[in-house]
């Protein structure tokens, strides 16, 4: 069986980003600002003084389903190795998807918590409405109703 566990995320302010997920989406706090300086990190980064903060969130769905939508926030601490850059996290662009109740109540709130609509509300030919936002940090976000 195949499962869909978590969306990581790097970010540059680790309670910003925290704070700006858990107001806009309603997410709750798995862990919080969990520091990570292990083998698996020194590895991923090619770096044996890297370190990362993690906070992971998790929707309503997931919390009642007990796995999956979660999204881990992290931020690196520590990495002293300039060639190791790129490996995982700037891999290439992507966004986010949200499936919401109310595409207008959360486009207000990720306005008001800082973050950007970069398109309007479109009807899809499938009837459902859609936009493309950004993060505080300029992290693309879709959002479906």
């Amino acid at each position: 069986m195949l499962q869909l566990r978590h969306t990581g995320l790097y970010v540059e302010n680790l309670e910003k980003m925290t704070a700006f997920y858990k107001n806009v989406f309603s997410m709750y706090e798995i862990c919080v600002g969990v520091r990570q300086n292990d083998a698996l990190i020194h590895d991923l980064f090619q770096d044996e003084t890297a370190s990362v903060r993690i906070t992971k969130l998790i929707t309503e769905q997931g919390k009642i389903n007990g796995f999956g939508d979660m999204l881990e926030l992290l931020q690196i601490e520590e990495k002293k190795n300039p060639s190791a850059h790129g490996l995982i996290y700037s891999a290439g662009s992507m966004h986010l998807g949200f499936g919401v109740d109310d595409i207008n109540d959360v486009t207000d709130r990720l306005v008001k918590a800082g973050g950007q609509m970069i398109t309007g509300i479109h009807t899809m030919p499938n009837g459902k409405k859609c936009c493309f936002c950004h993060d505080p940090e300029g992290n693309g976000i879709e959002l479906i109703q």
